[in-house]
């Protein structure tokens, strides 16, 4: 009753900061009727990693994968409480593969899953989770990558990385960046796709933040601020998202 109850309590703060901030950025220029009358893309979110697979490891052998899924479950319970219908690639520490002899061969088929997922979804936005990890402990700062195969991908990513600047990381100056084909997901997607690079777990107060319940919900917070002013620029400019 307690974990229910504190959950309940931490999406309702979030719809009363959304609120707020929404106001703040005077996104009710745009009436709330106009963005209900269009189509609310699904929003597949993608924690990255999982099961075997930890992803990066910090120093304090902090995993990646445990972060991505922390960000990505309170994303998920933001966005739906704005009305969005949501699709979670994991909700608990576990991959997609189906297949495979050797870690390699699992990890092919976990991430062909996932991309089946994400081609199953006519209007879908995909957003994967991820945290990053550099040589030079010094380097910090959250900075989102997007698709090359579709011009929403850019624009959706730009928004998200502006929302991380201007509602969290002040001192934040990254610019967004076109993803190579090291990242299968975001050189194969043919739908808005993203994958934000929330931090750097090798940057030691980064890590520090990452790791805090608070700071994860400011993470979320932003990644949806986001979005939803993707979403409404686009109602903005006649499309249907």
């Amino acid at each position: 009753m307690v974990i229910i109850m504190k959950k309940y309590l931490s999406v309702l703060l979030s719809f009363i900061i959304i609120v707020l901030s929404l106001l703040y950025c005077k996104i009710q220029q745009v009436s709330t009727d106009t963005i209900y009358k269009n189509s609310f893309p699904i929003i597949i979110i993608d924690a990255g990693h999982g099961g075997e697979d930890g992803g990066a490891v910090a120093d304090d052998r902090t995993l990646e994968k445990n972060i991505n899924l922390e960000i990505s479950l309170k994303l998920s319970d933001i966005m739906s409480v704005f009305g969005y219908k949501i699709k979670s690639i994991r909700t608990t520490d576990t991959d997609l593969h189906t297949e495979g002899d050797t870690i390699r061969q699992r990890k092919v088929s976990d991430i062909n899953h996932r991309y089946d997922i994400m081609n199953s979804y006519d209007n879908c936005l995909y957003v994967s989770v991820h945290q990053n990890k550099f040589s030079n402990s010094r380097i910090h700062g959250a900075q989102t990558f997007y698709s090359p195969n579709n011009d929403e991908s850019k624009t959706l990513a730009d928004f998200i990385q502006k929302s991380i600047s201007s509602q969290l990381q002040h001192d934040n100056n990254r610019v967004i960046k076109k993803s190579g084909t090291d990242i299968f997901l975001l050189y194969k997607a043919t739908k808005p796709t993203v994958m934000v690079e929330c931090g750097f777990i090798s940057n030691t107060d980064e890590l520090n933040n990452l790791k805090n319940y608070n700071y994860q919900q400011q993470m979320a917070l932003s990644i949806a601020f986001g979005i939803i002013n993707y979403n409404i620029s686009e109602v903005k400019n006649g499309s249907e998202v």
